[in-house]
């Protein structure tokens, strides 16, 4: 994920997000949001939820890793009641029909490496692959 939409939501969502300044033994957030700028909206709108919960609840939920695996988000915490993993779940299964790259709605593809992509995304990938120039 590009650097300012990573420091929004590391400014919007202080406490989620606090573990980008620990040691990697403590916390994997320093290596950032490892994916795509597509799915910013969709960890926005998860991010909000999961303070709100917390809020609402009196917890506190802390962002361990983000990151894409077999094409889909992976959002792994320390914490969280409930109703914070259903909205985890729910936001991993919506990645899944959500262009990693552009934020469009999309499909899971791929041989060996899994992505997903919309078709013109795709198209770059495969360009990507063949050592072909984009225009991305």
């Amino acid at each position: 994920m590009n650097e300012k939409n990573t420091r929004y939501l590391i400014e919007t969502y202080p406490v989620l997000y606090q573990g980008h300044k620990w040691p990697l033994t403590q916390n994997l957030m320093a290596f950032g949001f490892e994916c795509g700028d597509g799915w910013f909206k969709l960890l926005d709108k998860l991010s909000a939820v999961i303070t709100e919960i917390d809020k609402t609840e009196g917890t506190t939920t802390i962002a361990v890793q983000v990151k894409e695996k077999f094409g889909g988000l992976r959002f792994y915490i320390e914490g969280g009641s409930e109703a914070v993993f259903l909205a985890i779940e729910t936001a991993e299964e919506f990645s899944e029909k959500t262009c990693e790259w552009c934020g469009e709605s999309s499909m899971t593809r791929g041989n060996g490496w899994i992505y997903t992509l919309c078709d013109e995304c795709w198209k770059k990938k495969e360009m990507e692959n063949r050592g072909e120039k984009t225009d991305a």
